[in-house]
């Protein structure tokens, strides 16, 4: 009757062992254990910057479905909305789990950040990296004055000084709206 635990209790067995189970292709067998770090950076800031955000009022909503364009053809999903009471949205942020490089963010992450802020109808929008060298960068979009910013937290913090930064974080993401 418990056979189908079977898989379970041997990966758990590995777990605590400190061991890692082997996938082997071909005549190399390779060790390892695998973790999306870019999903568990995500996560992480999803439940406590959503939490932070909620303590200042509203609700979030995470990987919130939209469209981009009047057709409803184009989706896009940020990682976070922060919603009004009466479910106008206050701000929109997405997490990177990227370093800033010294040419600064890439394109890219900013031209998403203006596509979640214009579908929102927002006047700014807020990526958030796991490593940089400055705290917070801002960008004006010319011609309609969007605000992009570019926030940094330091993850080897330890967690009640990570915790205080994410805090600080949703107080600066409240003030710019």
């Amino acid at each position: 009757l418990n056979a189908r635990y079977g898989p379970a209790l041997a990966l758990a067995e590995l777990v605590l062992a400190g061991s890692s189970f082997e996938h082997a292709a071909g005549e190399v067998a390779v060790s390892g254990f695998v973790v999306d770090m870019a999903g568990v950076f995500e996560d992480f800031l999803t439940a406590t910057l959503g939490e932070a955000l909620r303590r200042r009022g509203g609700s979030v909503r995470a990987q919130f479905r939209t469209h981009l364009d009047e057709a409803g053809e184009i989706a896009i999903r940020p990682d976070l909305v922060w919603f009004s009471p009466d479910g106008t949205p206050m701000a929109v942020i997405d997490a990177k789990y990227k370093q800033e490089k010294p040419a600064g963010f890439p394109d890219a992450d900013l031209y998403q950040a203006l596509a979640y802020a214009t579908a929102l109808d927002l006047r700014c929008a807020h990526l958030v990296y796991a490593a940089g060298f400055d705290p917070v960068r801002s960008h004006t979009v010319r011609h309609n004055g969007i605000r992009l910013y570019a926030h940094t937290l330091k993850l080897t913090l330890n967690p009640p000084a990570l915790l205080a930064r994410v805090d600080l974080l949703a107080e600066q993401i409240a003030a710019a709206r």
